[in-house]
């Protein structure tokens, strides 16, 4: 085999294995997003402290907040080049704005982020998000009323709580349904993709 023969060998497998995680990616949710994210599996909110572009910067600033008492704080990979300090899995806006407040107190400035998990690909007809638990409790009674009995519940994104119906076939069939949900039942029932 010749030089040019050997070089162009290299280039075009140095091309296939380049292209590899693209063709892998496509028919996968998320393969090239979540490689250097920490996953989120539940939607909610985050208490974040602070970035920096390394870990060992980003558990700098995790231990400062430890140090002032915020116990549960973490280091997560935010991006490939990002790293990020923060208290995760909130569901209350009103806690989080607490964890905030009381941050500032001791010259911390943390920001608070709606954080939403990782999409599964699901349709899912949600019956009303709700600030707590107790709240969503009477929407779940008013669909109930009128036969959507068995709804779930899960944390909803930004905080509070979504009681919603999944295992649609399609985003058309997840349609038809929120639309007469609605009528029945006089709720905003909307479709998201999970």
């Amino acid at each position: 085999m010749s030089a040019g023969g050997k070089r162009l060998g290299v280039v075009t497998l140095a091309l296939a294995a380049a292209l590899i995680p693209f063709v892998v990616g496509s028919g996968s949710a998320g393969v090239l997003q979540d490689s250097c994210t920490t996953p989120v599996f539940q939607n909610g909110l985050d208490v974040v402290f602070g970035r920096a572009s390394s870990q060992a910067a980003a558990d700098k600033i995790t231990k400062r907040a430890e140090t002032v008492g915020f116990q549960g704080v973490k280091t997560v990979r935010d991006t490939c080049r990002l790293w990020k300090s923060a208290f995760r899995g909130l569901n209350s806006f009103d806690t989080a704005v607490s964890l905030q407040t009381e941050a500032r107190t001791v010259r911390l400035y943390p920001t608070i982020e709606c954080v939403h998990a990782q999409e599964i690909g699901q349709y899912q007809a949600i019956f009303g998000t709700r600030r707590t638990l107790s709240d969503l409790e009477a929407g779940v009674a008013q669909a109930n009323n009128f036969g959507y009995v068995g709804l779930k519940t899960k944390t909803a994104p930004c905080g509070g709580y979504q009681a919603y119906v999944a295992g649609f076939k399609s985003r058309a069939d997840a349609d038809d349904f929120a639309q007469t949900a609605s009528q029945r039942t006089g709720l905003k029932v909307v479709v998201v993709k999970a």
